[in-house]
């Protein structure tokens, strides 16, 4: 079974720092890519020993995202040439296998699924209350979740994709929902998460400086790239379907996740996703059992 590892960063030092060692134990360093978007020499360093991948930042324009999910799904499907598996994520997201039956690897050799890509459990981390030490462990910091609509993302690929943006979704294919798989999203358990969010509201600014120069600017809705534009809005909400979720016990294994998840699927028109409205009407939460606190 030959992987690959796929991510695109900006910045986002301790995160990069966190996707190369962590996925560092399934692969060599040298089937990692990470596409540096501005060619920060410091980028280089995190990702030493891995395929770097220099992308100019000149200008960021208004459909920046679709740009990047275009570059990611071309990536991906390129090195489909020459690995069995290409797992593309940001950087913010971390891959756990959680069978005790062999690794990432062997069990991506043995799945069955006849569709173009698996998709993990998506668990959207949410911060512990008090001060939080991640020295010893993000998820020992961090261990509950919520089961997440928009992270369960098809991002391990054995077939040519065309992803929605973001990830959250497939173009024109199908994708299966693997419960021996996890997604963490690491996004709000970030040390560094007041600052992220502080850069991420700079590019929306530039962004629209960008489109209101152009000669033929873009019509800019009000929640255009809400999730940076208006970041606390958002976390309210995500921690509100967390405060009033039901509990799913997973001591035995993610199989009921998965089975809601799949209720949730939509394939609307062109695009399959797993809907974020349907998953937020009955909001579920896990925490993260101890055998598997020490994976991140």
């Amino acid at each position: 079974m030959k992987l690959a590892f796929v991510t695109m960063v900006w910045r986002d030092y301790w995160l990069l720092d966190k996707w190369v060692r962590h996925n560092a134990q399934y692969v060599d360093r040298r089937n990692l890519y990470v596409l540096n978007h501005g060619g920060d020499p410091k980028i280089n360093e995190i990702a030493a020993g891995c395929n770097v991948i220099h992308i100019p930042r000149e200008e960021l324009t208004i459909d920046l995202d679709r740009r990047r999910w275009d570059l990611l799904g071309g990536v991906t499907n390129g090195l489909l040439a020459f690995y069995d598996r290409v797992i593309c994520t940001d950087v913010d997201e971390l891959i756990v296998y959680t069978g005790d039956d062999g690794g990432l690897l062997d069990h991506l050799a043995r799945s069955q699924a006849d569709t173009v890509a698996l998709s993990p459990v998506g668990l959207n981390l949410i911060p512990s209350e008090g001060e939080a030490d991640v020295s010893d462990g993000v998820l020992q910091a961090h261990p509950q979740a919520i089961l997440s609509a928009k992270y369960t993302k098809p991002c391990i690929v054995k077939s040519r994709v065309v992803y929605t943006i973001g990830g959250h979704g497939l173009v024109r294919g199908r994708f299966t929902i693997d419960p021996q798989l996890l997604l963490f999203h690491l996004h709000y358990v970030t040390p560094d998460y007041a600052q992220r969010m502080a850069e991420r509201q700079e590019i929306v600014a530039q962004s629209k400086a960008h489109n209101d120069s152009s000669d033929d600017p873009a019509n800019v809705g009000k929640r255009f790239w809400i999730n940076w534009s208006d970041p606390a809005m958002i976390r309210e909400k995500e921690f509100a379907h967390f405060a009033r979720a039901q509990d799913i016990d997973v001591s035995d294994g993610f199989d009921e996740c998965a089975r809601l998840l799949n209720q949730a699927i939509k394939h609307d028109g062109k695009k399959r996703v797993v809907d974020h409205a349907i998953m937020a009407q009955a909001p579920r939460r896990v925490t993260v059992p101890a055998a598997l606190r020490s994976a991140l």
